[in-house]
């Protein structure tokens, strides 16, 4: 079976009409398992395909490109990369945007390992091509060049610095040049950048002596709108990191974020951008606490509240999820409460979408809501400062909150089913929570009814809630005895047991 595959590809080398023979090879490579060919395919062979790309057929082009995804799996990266280094190249300047996706998905395979990565780094030619696909006209091939120099450039320090540093062997001067094309084309090399600097101290400190991180914060100040929402979006997503949070205080980028919310009164299209600041401060939030967000700019939460207020959905979410994010801590939640009948509003609209709202915006809000009711991160005197505060927030899910709860569990769509189990799981890590579960009739049954449950997702989801009851040192003088160790039994046999038919037979006898 290996010789007509090799004997067929080998044809393509004298063969003027090549077209037939790449159409038996395709039809050789889809019959074939990959097992069955992986021995018999070498880098060698894939020389005589590459070749064939030189053409204007579309049909020839499309085969080819067929054929060599389905082969160059098989073969050992590095031997590409040692042998094919040439044909690869040739690929991310093809005409054609079929082959620059192949050779740029060819690249993305050879990084995967770390002797391959530091191969590459030695090709300085190859990565500034690629480079140059950033400013690609067809924008799925320029987003491919993108997501693959950001993985390349994550991979280490020292590769990093073959995209980075001044040396003139590195790939800066094509980074800045393929800058300067234009606004979005600056933008995607910015969105690299900070893919890299992502990674660590260190990166971070590459990225800052290239320039480009000091360009980007320097255009949070450009007069154009468009320019500034964008940038604003992308400070958001960098400030995700304390090294890079850091770095962004000391540039003033969080200073003139709050300068930004002050103002926007008086800007006429801040609506645009503020979302983008909003997000940098929940961020913000995570590392430094929402004290110091609301002592660096005391209007924040109304700022919050207001945006949510909004028509317009994406603001919303920002708003919705931000909330979220300061109601995990204990002085968020002290916060949040302060802002008195604003604070209520929200939790009564977020109970009202969790019920009745489009399905994306359920899950978010349910998310929410447990992170508001979360006492995991509150710190132990704080607590009961804390308790009547969840307390009320609950109470506010609707006349009945336990059974809207668990109407969510009962859902037929999964994703909503889950969270609704995992707000029952955050429920039950509260003390007033394992009353409120205690007290709810028929809450034992359900919980121990493995029949509800037929899926792995939900299965293990509604075996957390059990979990946590059981974990907790009231459970036993809540529920009883008896329930404890009907649940402690329940746990001990985790979320897929199966009773045989002989145990429920007896059980029932």
């Amino acid at each position: 079976m290996d010789l007509p595959l090799a004997t067929l590809i080998e044809r393509l080398r004298v063969d003027e009409d090549t077209l037939p023979t790449l159409l038996q090879v395709k039809a050789f490579v889809v019959a074939a398992t990959s097992s069955a060919i992986k021995n018999v395919v070498k880098a060698s062979h894939l020389h005589y395909l590459f070749n064939c790309l030189h053409t204007n057929d579309r049909e020839q082009i499309e085969v080819t490109c067929f054929i060599l995804n389905s082969l160059l799996p098989i073969v050992d990266p590095l031997e590409v990369l040692m042998q094919l280094s040439q044909s690869i190249q040739n690929g991310l300047t093809h005409q054609s945007d079929v082959v620059r996706h192949l050779a740029l998905k060819e690249l993305g395979r050879i990084i995967t390992t770390v002797e391959g990565a530091g191969a590459l780094s030695e090709s300085s030619e190859v990565i500034r091509q690629t480079v140059k696909l950033i400013a690609d006209e067809d924008m799925s091939v320029a987003s491919a060049a993108v997501n693959f120099l950001s993985d390349y450039g994550c991979t280490s320090p020292n590769i990093a610095r073959t995209l980075l540093s001044h040396d003139p062997e590195s790939s800066l001067e094509t980074l800045k040049a393929v800058m300067s094309k234009s606004d979005a084309i600056r933008y995607r090399v910015f969105e690299v950048v900070c893919n890299i600097q992502s990674e660590s101290q260190e990166m971070l400190d590459l990225c800052i002596d290239s320039g480009i991180i000091s360009h980007l914060v320097k255009e949070l100040s450009d007069d154009d709108v468009l320019l500034r929402v964008t940038c604003c979006a992308m400070l958001a997503d960098m400030a995700s990191s304390q090294h890079s949070l850091n770095y962004l205080e000391q540039a003033g980028v969080v200073s003139k974020m709050v300068e930004m919310l002050k103002n926007s009164h008086l800007e006429p299209f801040s609506d645009l951008y503020i979302p983008g600041v909003i997000k940098f401060f929940g961020n913000l939030c995570m590392y430094s606490g929402p004290q110091q967000v609301v002592d660096m700019y005391p209007g924040f939460c109304d700022t919050l509240f207001n945006i949510f207020d909004s028509n317009e959905p994406s603001n919303k979410q920002v708003a919705i999820e931000t909330i979220g994010v300061i109601g995990i801590f204990d002085e968020g939640k002290l916060i949040l409460a302060d802002q008195g009948q604003k604070c209520v509003s929200f939790v009564k609209e977020i109970c009202r979408i969790m019920s009745s709202g489009a399905q994306d915006m359920r899950l978010r809000a349910v998310n929410v809501m447990g992170q508001l009711l979360d006492h995991r991160q509150v710190n132990p005197e704080k607590v009961d400062a804390v308790l009547p505060i969840t307390l009320s927030w609950y109470k506010l899910i609707s006349s009945n909150p336990m059974d809207a709860i668990l109407s969510l569990c009962k859902q037929p769509f999964l994703a909503i089913r889950c969270s609704g189990f995992h707000l029952l799981n955050t429920i039950a890590g509260c003390s007033w929570g394992i009353e409120a579960m205690s007290g709810f009739p028929t809450m034992t049954e359900y919980l121990l009814d493995r029949s509800t449950e037929s899926d792995k997702a939900s299965k293990e989801a509604k075996y957390e809630v059990v979990q946590t009851l059981v974990q907790s040192p009231r459970f036993a003088h809540v529920f009883g005895n008896q329930n404890y160790l009907k649940f402690r039994q329940f746990v001990k046999e985790g979320p897929f047991y199966v009773e045989s038919e002989l145990s429920t037979a007896i059980e029932e006898a």
